[in-house]
């Protein structure tokens, strides 16, 4: 295991979403990615898709596999699935998730007349949920809830956005590292895991605001 602050790999399990992809395609510039899926094919596919969207600038490292195999290839692993199959997926990691720094970006929302609510209350968070499965195995962070997939996905330059990071150090000042590293990115120390609900009702909000005021990417930005 290298130290806290050394992660030369990421791997994104499930991360053949646009969040997954996203995050693939801006950290790939300085890190090692390897995108894991239930099923290697999808993920190949998925690594393909950002390989080509880099196009023919320096060399980048883009790999898919199986969750599995990706974690065994990461210091630090990124839940990018739903909240239920994230769940399941941690107990299924739980032995090759030891010692690992985890982030969290999950929300556990569900709908209501056409919005979005949160399924859990405060202080519970998704963060504090995977936490619990994972045991003291890992080191578990919140963070990255507030920047919209799409827009990561995109190849257009991020503009000055907020990253509220939560959880222990030396884990959440890796990962806030990691943020700044993703240009357009600023990351923000939010506290303790447990105040990690914060930013999960917040992106419910954002949701919401997005939704009713008909505009799309709402999000906190940096001044």
């Amino acid at each position: 295991m290298l130290p806290d602050d050394t992660v030369s790999a990421i791997a994104l399990l499930g991360g053949t979403g646009k969040l997954g992809r996203g995050l693939a395609l801006r950290w790939a510039e300085k890190k090692r990615v390897i995108i894991g899926s239930r099923f290697r094919k999808k993920a190949e596919l998925a690594a393909e898709e950002v390989r080509q969207r880099i196009g023919g600038e320096a060399p980048h490292d883009v790999r898919g596999m199986l969750n599995r195999e990706a974690v065994g290839e990461a210091e630090l692993a990124v839940f990018c699935i739903k909240f239920e199959l994230a769940l399941r997926l941690a107990k299924r990691l739980r032995k090759p998730l030891k010692g690992k720094l985890v982030l969290s970006p999950i929300v556990a929302m569900r709908r209501k007349g056409g919005l979005k609510v949160p399924k859990l209350k405060p202080p519970t968070s998704a963060a504090l949920r995977l936490a619990n499965v994972l045991g003291q195995r890992s080191r578990v962070v919140a963070g990255l809830h507030t920047v919209p997939a799409y827009v990561l996905y995109s190849r257009e330059p991020l503009r000055d956005y907020s990253v509220v990071v939560y959880g222990e150090q030396p884990a959440k000042g890796t990962v806030m590292q990691l943020v700044g590293e993703i240009s357009g990115l600023h990351p923000l120390d939010g506290g303790p895991l447990e105040m990690s609900f914060l930013s999960e009702y917040a992106t419910a909000l954002l949701l919401n605001l997005g939704i009713l005021n008909q505009c799309r990417g709402c999000s906190v930005k940096y001044y």
